[in-house]
C-alpha cells in the first residue's frame, strides 16, 4: 500500500521494526498452505491472544516479504499510528458511513478540539473505504494491533497508584477479628460474584468496598482507550468512549458528548481518568462482567494474589 513511486524499502517506521510486524515475521510458514491475508490475518489474532507476554524476535525483513506479507497489510499513514503520543496510543473511530452520516459527522466534531481528544487530526480514522466496520469496530485491531501494546514507562506514577489502591482496600477488607475478617472476605467475594452481600458488616459497606475494588483492578488492566464515533453516536450526539485491555477487550465503556469526551485525553495524560464519574457509571465489558472470563481477577487482587 505504499506510494509506488518510493522505494518500497523506505519506510518510517523501519520494516518489521514494530511489534507486530516481528511477530508476524518471526512465525511466518512459507510452506502453509493458507492465502498471504488468512496467514496474516490468523498470527495478528495470536498476537492479540498471547498479549504482552508473547514471545518476539527480531526478523530482517526481505524484500519479497516486505511486499507480500507488510506493505499489502496497511498504509503508511496507518503504520504511523503505531507511534505512541502524549495520550498514548488513543484514536478517534468513525465506523458509520450511512448515506447523509457525512453532515452528522461534520456536526458532531465541529467544536472538538482534537490536539486535546486524541493528539491531532491524524489520529482521527475516517474513511470508507478502510473503516467502514459497522458495529463490528473491533476489526480495527486485524489493522493496528500494536494499539493494544502497554506503555514501557507507564509511569512509576500510575503503578504505585495502582498498588497504593489495592493495598488500602486489602487493608479495609480484612481488619478485625478473624470471624469477622472471613465473614468480610465472603460477603466481599459474593458481590464480587454479582450475589448481594449478608449485611453481616453492612451491605452499603461491602458494596462500596467491592465497587472501589472493581475499579482499582479494572483500571490496573487498561492498556489504552479510543473514541467511538458509531451509528448510536452519530444519531444521539453521543460518543462511546471505550477502555480496553491488552488483548482488545472491553473493560468499560460510556457513553458522552464530546465535549466531555475530549476530556479524557487530558485526564489520561495526568493519570487521572479512573477518577471521573464517568469511569464508574461505565458498562462494563462482557468478560469483565460478573460470569466473564476476568471476573477471576476480582478475587485474586481481594486475596493479595496479584501485587
Amino acid at each position: 500500500m505504499s506510494d509506488s513511486s518510493s522505494d518500497i524499502s523506505d519506510a518510517d517506521p523501519p520494516w518489521g521494526s514494530l511489534v507486530a510486524e516481528k511477530y508476524i515475521l518471526h512465525h511466518w510458514d512459507a510452506q502453509s498452505l493458507e492465502s498471504v491475508e488468512e496467514q496474516r490475518t490468523r498470527l495478528v489474532h495470536a498476537f492479540i491472544q498471547a498479549g504482552p507476554e508473547r514471545q518476539v524476535q527480531q526478523v530482517d525483513p526481505s524484500k519479497d516479504q516486505i511486499t507480500s506479507i507488510l506493505d499489502s497489510w496497511r498504509t503508511p499513514d496507518q503504520r504511523a499510528l503505531t507511534e505512541r503520543t502524549n495520550l498514548g496510543t488513543a484514536i478517534w473511530l468513525r465506523t458509520c458511513y450511512s448515506p447523509g452520516s457525512d453532515e452528522k459527522h461534520a456536526e458532531l466534531i465541529q467544536d472538538v478540539e482534537m490536539d486535546h481528544a486524541v493528539d491531532g487530526d491524524h489520529r482521527v480514522l475516517n474513511d470508507p473505504e478502510l473503516y467502514n466496520y459497522g458495529s463490528d469496530w473491533q476489526q480495527i485491531f486485524s489493522i493496528l494491533p500494536e494499539l493494544l501494546e502497554p506503555e514501557k514507562n507507564d509511569g512509576t506514577y500510575r503503578i504505585q497508584k495502582q498498588n497504593d489502591a489495592l493495598a488500602e482496600l486489602r487493608a479495609y477488607a480484612q481488619q478485625g477479628l478473624a470471624a469477622v475478617e472471613r465473614r468480610l472476605m465472603d460477603n466481599l467475594t459474593g458481590v464480587a460474584q454479582g450475589r448481594p452481600g449478608t449485611g453481616f458488616c453492612g451491605e452499603e459497606l461491602e458494596e462500596k468496598v467491592a465497587k472501589a475494588l472493581q475499579s482499582t483492578v479494572h483500571e490496573s488492566r487498561v492498556v489504552t482507550w479510543l473514541i467511538l464515533e458509531d451509528e448510536e453516536a452519530l444519531e444521539s450526539g453521543n460518543v462511546a468512549v471505550i477502555f480496553l485491555d491488552a488483548h482488545g477487550r472491553v473493560v468499560r465503556l460510556t457513553r458522552e458528548s464530546t465535549d466531555l469526551a475530549q476530556q479524557f485525553g487530558g485526564a489520561w495524560f495526568d493519570c487521572c481518568w479512573d477518577e471521573f464519574g464517568e469511569w464508574d457509571h461505565g458498562e462494563l465489558g462482557v468478560e469483565y462482567r460478573s460470569g466473564g472470563a476476568c471476573r477471576g481477577l476480582l478475587l485474586e487482587n481481594l486475596r493479595g494474589d496479584h501485587a
